[in-house]
């Protein structure tokens, strides 16, 4: 996975952000963050050959034994369109929406 984040939600449940770019995560482990806030830069780094993030939602912190579970996103921007409640598809080109 590269250079990886992993938040711990407060139901327990574990976001990862894979495939980072080298030197750019932004933050430290057991750091508290908030919405909004800069965790790292998309890139290649680990197994794979183009820039991307790999985001997964899932019950357990070791991806290798985790479930995997439907990430919706409340309001995002997905090829250009504003989107609610969207639960992103393969090849979306998707923006953050700025609160």
């Amino acid at each position: 996975t590269g250079n990886t984040v992993i938040l711990e939600t407060a139901n327990k449940e574990y976001i990862l952000f894979a495939h980072l770019k080298r030197g750019t995560v932004a933050v430290k482990e057991g750091q508290q963050v908030k919405q909004g806030d800069l965790l790292g830069q998309c890139g290649n780094s680990g197994n794979t050959t183009e820039a991307h993030l790999h985001l997964s939602l899932q019950n357990v912190i070791d991806m290798s034994i985790a479930t995997g579970c439907k990430l919706y996103f409340d309001k995002i921007l997905v090829n250009g369109e504003v989107k609610k409640g969207y639960l992103p598809e393969r090849n979306d080109k998707i923006q953050n929406i700025k609160l």
